[in-house]
């Protein structure tokens, strides 16, 4: 027997059904040869076509194992295992495979590839199931090309309108509302990808922690309790692009000197608020853009990506209201403007807590090390939990160091992540059925 029953209605796996880990490293190269770059780099931009041949091969491979695919118009993909009511309502599990510009080979795909195999063995070991499972891959998770995160996951949670895409533009000036409609993805159908809420009975994701937690803890595996969300922001001083060599100082309105000091101010600000232990704040200004660009021009223009993160709502919203203040502050002051276009804010969200006790007795059944934490990056578990329980399982990431090629997680604890992740669907799928 593969499945036995507690005297308290639970469902545990036989000690036999195992994943298999040189099925799931294996396939986790794969994916992670495209778009190999330098140094050990990946590069998969969402809508890119390395991105598209990512999902390419995951379709492959589901279809391999002999599961359902399902494809929706933005390219979420879904792979489904039936079980003994095709009807009742589905346990899900995934993550990504769009990366940050020369990232990491684990962020994203340890969950899609961990979720197979979780599904591959259940089917292998021809474990009974009462509901449904399904792997799924979200597209967009990542905000490297747009500044819009977690689109996938969104639009499947019905949580984005038209209008919160308005300013989402990458580094080329294609709108992502162009990309969209180029798909068939208008105002009018926006409603029309979002998942009927019955048709889910939990999501659970499994990740790399990205920070470094669980290596300094020696903990084997994380459970999440909450999730922080971002505020994103562009703004843009404008001023005078002027000669370098002829324009007295005091007659410059220098658009990245303005830039500088608003970076300078949200370091000051969030090394404030990161010293709170419940309003703890975070913020980074990772990209910028300079007119004209050249060594003897005065900076007429400069463009700032900001992040504002934090797992208390209250605290971020005041953090982002202080930036947006200083901001005009500062051009005000040097006689220049300013202008700040929202890309998105989004609330912090707090995991299922009945799937937390859950996981944690099955890492104690185990003698696995756990450590219970929040996650201070996002993922697409936030919007999964609007409209449905969701849970998240992190691995450990050595020296914390993510979306990077120095990315790097113990094949071995991979492995454990996926058979904890296997495990937990099998017990969440027995829950109340």
């Amino acid at each position: 027997m593969n499945l036995r029953r507690q005297e308290d209605q639970r469902y545990l796996l036989s000690e036999s059904v195992v994943i298999n880990k040189q099925r799931l490293l294996s396939d986790l190269n794969a994916i992670s040869r495209i778009g190999l770059g330098d140094h050990g780099s990946v590069t998969r931009l969402v809508f890119s076509i390395k991105e598209l041949r990512s999902r390419q091969l995951l379709i492959h491979l589901m279809t391999q194992a002999g599961l359902k695919v399902h494809v929706d118009r933005i390219g979420n993909i879904f792979g489904r295992l039936n079980g003994a009511n095709p009807k009742a309502a589905a346990v899900l599990a995934g993550s990504h495979l769009d990366s940050v510009r020369q990232g990491g080979k684990f962020d994203g795909p340890v969950g899609v590839i961990g979720a197979l195999e979780a599904v591959r063995t259940l089917k292998d070991n021809r474990v009974p199931l009462p509901c449904p499972v399904e792997v799924v891959c979200f597209v967009g998770e990542e905000s490297s090309r747009f500044g819009f995160s977690t689109l996938g996951s969104s639009l499947l949670a019905g949580q984005v309108r038209m209008e919160d895409l308005a300013n989402a533009v990458d580094a080329h000036g294609t709108k992502l509302e162009d990309v969209l409609a180029s798909m068939g993805v208008y105002r009018d159908n926006l409603p029309s990808l979002r998942r009927d809420p019955n048709s889910v009975k939990a999501y659970l994701e499994l990740h790399i922690e990205q920070g470094p937690v669980l290596e300094a803890k020696k903990k084997k595996i994380g459970i999440v309790t909450a999730i922080a969300a971002p505020t994103r922001l562009r703004v843009i001083f404008t001023g005078q692009a002027d000669h370098s060599g002829t324009t007295p100082m005091e007659m410059r309105k220098d658009a990245l000197v303005a830039a500088a000091q608003l970076i300078t101010y949200i370091e000051e600000l969030c090394s404030k608020y990161s010293a709170m232990e419940k309003g703890r704040v975070v913020g980074t200004v990772g990209a910028m853009k300079i007119e004209p660009g050249v060594i003897n021009a005065i900076p007429g223009k400069a463009e700032l990506s900001v992040d504002i993160r934090s797992i208390s709502g209250e605290a971020k919203a005041r953090v982002a209201r202080l930036v947006q203040s200083r901001a005009r502050e500062i051009a005000a002051t040097r006689n220049i403007t300013v202008e700040i276009l929202p890309i998105r804010s989004e609330e912090p969200v707090a995991l299922d807590e009945s799937l937390l006790p859950l996981i944690k007795e099955i890492c104690e059944g185990k003698r696995v090390p756990y450590e219970i934490m929040p996650s201070g990056a996002g993922h697409d578990a936030m919007q999964m939990a609007k409209i449905t329980r969701a849970g998240m399982i992190f691995v450990p990431s050595k020296k914390g160091i993510s979306h990077s090629p120095l990315e790097w997680t113990d094949p071995e604890e991979i492995c454990l992540g996926a058979q904890i992740l296997l495990e937990t669907m099998v017990r969440v799928a027995y829950e109340q059925s």
